[in-house]
């Protein structure tokens, strides 16, 4: 009987060690959800931002180049009237110097 005894009692100190330890690595596991939780929730955070920032990038890029867009087409039209201009000069100038040739071959 003290034989029984002892190993019941033996029994029930593995089973209270043994639940001993399941708590611990239930509170270790428990610990470790918490800072995992916290972790992605600041990683949550970390991303919304980045997001946010991705976001105003791609919209200044798509102004930048929108801009460039414009600035492309007013350098072109200026372009084509400073050739208009410098064609009309060049008009101007060859009757300038027609002029000037006829005005000198009455005057001599």
């Amino acid at each position: 009987m003290i034989v029984a005894w002892q190993t019941g009692r033996g029994g029930r100190r593995e089973a209270i060690r043994q639940l001993a330890g399941l708590r611990r690595r239930l509170a270790a596991a428990e610990e470790a959800l918490a800072d995992a939780l916290a972790a992605m929730k600041s990683a949550e955070g970390a991303f919304d931002a980045s997001e946010d920032r991705f976001g105003a990038a791609e919209r200044a890029l798509d102004a930048a180049r929108e801009e460039r867009a414009q600035a492309r087409r007013e350098r072109y039209a200026a372009r084509q009237a400073y050739e208009r201009a410098s064609a009309a000069a060049d008009r101007l100038a060859r009757r300038v110097r027609d002029l000037a040739e006829r005005l000198d071959g009455m005057a001599g």
